[in-house]
């Protein structure tokens, strides 16, 4: 346990300092504004789904919102704590691995998910990262069910995990508690003989988990419905996605090619689930030319059969999670857990026969590749466009900075406190302008220039200027501001809030995915106000200023 510990400490030591200076010092305007708009909203007393939009759970938003009133509201605290979760994630890696592996498959497995994390860097602050931070723990603490019998307390701490995975992303935390329950269900029936026993001993294993899961999402949710109604959380989490999420999001799996090789990690865990499949199918069927009834040949086989079992479920169905959206960040909660699988395949690849031991090989070489090739990419954008953490500590120790970025890093503002986050050229002198001709009491609007067709839009505004948003619709998805009854909510509610000044963004106008957010649902409603209600005043770059015509 020491030995384990001093090397958890040091992996997570390690994983944090390069991950600190492998980090970007780019803002993400879309998925990190929108987390980072939505904790400024909850830290300024509003709830989400009543009070704004939003199709992820809360419990980033409340951290976050916990943290800015702690140490004020900085950029570099939401990063700070997102390299936190990320450093654990790695070391959880490699703690589970090494239990099961040899230390320098451990090692191997680790660096290889250090290097996803850096080469993935531009989803700073999703709630994806702690989701599978905690997929990986709950996980881990239900695999002794398939040698014996567990603590109730186990089972209860398992429970309170998947419950806390679900109120990061509900979707993700329901799958991991219908994945956990098969794992358990599974190393029941192998475990236990006869119908009625394995039942009774499900039933029991069971219930503490549940309770766990309820612990930690009832006091939530039974607040949520004594301050608001239950219809937004419904439709911002259920009926909204269910009309249009595939149609609106949908992306087709890209082709592998030399300049993207990082795209073999969407590909790879399809094979490690098969892999592990005829494992687990290969080690039955022995079982039963046997004449054993289940994987109790050997504690050892159970063990690490189970790992298979528990892993390549969570695989599955956080690859079917990601599925609609086809990306290396949307399938990133499968590879964490396919790189655990292929340490474990590797590990016992002498049980296998020739072709399968030289597959699981070069699976490890591969996705020690793809992570490779992910980081150099971006290790070449942060060079290319000087945004590396390095490079801003020598040229502040030099006083090399080009003149309009040193008065940007010499001003305070929530992207600047205490390290300086670089936007856009264009984007920092929108933000300037907004900060020195409003007050902190007004509200702002930041839009496209056609709300007709809906891709996404600047949410770091808002936070850069530390406006509140005029509308509850301040984070766009297709299907939403671009229909005709949002389009009329967000009118009155401008009508209400009277921001001063709004900012138009015109960059998503040529972007087209082959999916419905490249068609226009032909409602103007929202363009025809603003062009009757405001003045254009100002442009930087694909970013315009515009004032409230009654406004002096």
């Amino acid at each position: 346990m020491r030995r384990t510990l001093v090397e958890s400490s040091f992996i997570f030591l390690v994983s944090y300092l390069v991950l600190f200076f492998g980090m970007s010092r780019r803002p993400n305007i879309y998925d990190e504004g929108l987390v980072l708009t939505a904790a400024m909203r909850v830290a300024a007393g509003q709830i989400p789904h009543r009070d704004f939009y939003a199709n992820y759970g809360p419990a980033q938003f409340y951290i976050l919102a916990g943290l800015f009133k702690v140490f004020g509201e900085a950029l570099l605290i939401e990063r700070l704590f997102d390299l936190l979760i990320k450093a654990l994630t790695v070391t959880c890696v490699y703690a589970i691995t090494s239990s099961y592996c040899r230390r320098s498959i451990a090692a191997y497995t680790s660096i290889v998910s250090l290097l996803w994390l850096v080469g993935l860097n531009a989803w700073s602050g999703s709630p994806a990262i702690p989701v599978s931070l905690l997929n990986l723990i709950g996980s881990a603490l239900i695999l002794p069910v398939f040698l014996r019998s567990v603590s109730i307390r186990r089972m209860c701490a398992a429970g309170a995990v998947a419950g806390a995975a679900a109120l990061f992303r509900y979707d993700t935390g329901v799958a991991l508690l219908g994945v956990q329950a098969c794992a358990i269900a599974i190393a029941i029936y192998l475990r236990v003989e006869g119908m009625s026993n394995r039942v009774r001993t499900f039933a029991y294993s069971f219930w503490p988990y549940l309770v766990g899961f309820a612990v930690v999402t009832l006091p939530p949710a039974l607040y949520y419905l004594s301050v608001a109604p239950l219809h937004p959380v419904v439709y911002d989490i259920i009926l909204y996605p269910r009309h249009y999420y595939y149609r609106s999001r949908n992306l087709p799996f890209p082709v592998i090619s030399l300049r993207e090789l990082d795209y073999l990690g969407i590909y790879l865990p399809i094979v490690v689930a098969v892999i592990s499949l005829y494992a687990l199918m290969r080690s039955r069927l022995r079982a039963r030319g046997n004449d054993a009834s289940s994987f109790q040949v050997a504690p050892e086989g159970r063990r690490w059969h189970g790992f298979l079992v528990t892993f390549g479920l969570l695989l599955l169905v956080m690859y079917l999670k990601g599925f609609v959206r086809v990306g290396l960040f949307q399938l990133y909660l499968a590879i964490i857990p396919s790189l655990l699988l292929m340490a474990v395949l590797f590990q016992h690849r002498s049980s296998f026969p020739g072709p399968v031991r030289f597959t699981v090989t070069c699976l490890m070489s591969l996705s020690l590749l793809a992570a490779a090739w992910s980081t150099l990419h971006e290790v070449r954008f942060l060079y290319l466009r000087h945004l590396s953490v390095p490079e801003r500590m020598l040229s502040s120790a030099l006083r090399a900075s080009p003149e309009a970025q040193t008065a940007w890093c010499n001003g305070t503002n929530a992207l600047t406190k205490g390290f300086c986050f670089l936007p856009e050229d264009d984007r920092v002198r929108t933000i300037e302008f907004i900060d020195s001709h409003t007050t902190p009491e007004q509200r702002l609007y930041v839009g496209t220039t056609k709300h007709d067709r809906i891709y996404a839009n600047d949410n770091l505004i808002y936070f850069a200027t530390q406006r509140l948003p005029a509308t509850m619709w301040s984070h766009f998805d297709p299907g939403l501001q671009n229909s005709y009854g949002i389009q009329t909510q967000m009118i009155h509610e401008l009508e209400v809030n009277a921001p001063p000044y709004i900012v138009l963004d015109s960059e998503y106008d040529l972007l087209r995915e082959p999916n419905d957010s490249a068609k226009s649902t032909g409602v103007t409603l929202l363009d025809d106000y603003i062009h009757n209600k405001y003045q254009h005043i100002k442009t930087f770059g694909n970013l315009s200023v515009w004032q409230g015509i009654h406004n002096p």
